[in-house]
């Protein structure tokens, strides 16, 4: 047997350890998000309301209405009170306001108009008492969902040496490790009526600190493996939430040694040949 040295990567320490990240926060923009379809199908003379807001509640978006059959005759069509176009059989138009209270269509003439609205809602409320079930998401700082690997996990170039006494009496030196942990998540609520409105992505973090074997030259890798997010309503006229956020990492001091190993120099057998055609014999003649 010869010996051989090579380099590998060593586990100098590896714990595993549970975060938990808190806040309180106050919301102040909370926004439904809601697509609407309303069909029309309005009497000719009379201003008919198509959609209004709720009371109290500021909301804005896109509005597009589709004027599909009539009696050759326009139809008028007013946001906040206020005629915005007039449409002809087969036309359409979309208009974006900061400011929609109500929409309301009136045909010209004789008989009913037939067409549709639909309207890319926003809407900012004001309470949150008719909140049914609220979602916590992980994000990143744009919003996007990510998964609990994705999460900011990240090493402070600060160590500290402490000797720590071990339940045998034996003492050790070991390094403090500075660890940022961040996180950012958005809270859904969906409403009694069906509605969903989204909070824009809020930020959680913390500083944490591990003991650690971790000699000079050795890398430290942190890694988040499990991610848990609950939110609870605190208080709907402010409105307040109350988020908890439980992570169980992975943290481990890494560095490249050299070991001796033994063993021989292999070389490749030589391939074993298979013949595939069975034997065939023909009998000899009787003579």
């Amino acid at each position: 047997m010869e010996k051989h040295c090579i380099h590998v990567e060593k586990v100098f320490d590896w714990v595993s350890r549970s975060v938990k990240l808190m806040k309180r926060e106050t919301l102040t923009d909370p926004i439904v998000e809601h697509n609407i379809c309303v069909n029309i199908c309005a009497p000719c003379g009379e201003k008919t309301i198509v959609w209004s807001a709720e009371e109290h509640v500021h909301a804005f978006g896109t509005v597009t209405v589709v004027y599909e059959q009539g009696y050759g005759q326009p139809m008028d069509v007013f946001m906040n009170g206020e005629i915005v176009c007039s449409l002809r059989e087969g036309e359409s138009r979309s208009l974006t306001t900061a400011q929609l209270r109500d929409v309301h269509v009136e045909c010209k003439g004789n008989g009913t108009c037939v067409g549709r609205v639909c309207i890319q809602l926003h809407q900012q409320l004001d309470r949150l008492d008719d909140c049914e079930h609220i979602r916590c998401i992980l994000t990143d700082a744009c919003g996007q969902p990510i998964l609990p690997e994705q999460m900011t996990c990240r090493v402070l170039d600060e160590r500290q040496t402490v000797h720590v006494m071990l339940p045998n009496g034996k003492q050790v030196a070991l390094q403090k490790i500075y660890v940022l942990v961040e996180t950012f998540i958005v809270l859904q609520c969906t409403r009694k009526d069906g509605t969903v409105w989204k909070t824009k992505p809020i930020s959680l973090a913390t500083i944490e600190d591990v003991l650690l074997c971790a000699p000079p030259e050795t890398d430290i890798v942190c890694e988040t493996v499990v991610a848990d997010c609950k939110a609870v309503l605190l208080s709907t006229t402010c409105p307040q939430i109350l988020v908890s956020v439980h992570l169980c990492q992975h943290i481990q001091s890494l560095g490249r040694v050299k070991i001796e190993l033994e063993g021989t120099t292999c070389t490749p057998r030589v391939e074993q040949q298979v013949d595939i055609c069975p034997p065939h014999h023909i009998p000899s003649c009787p003579i």
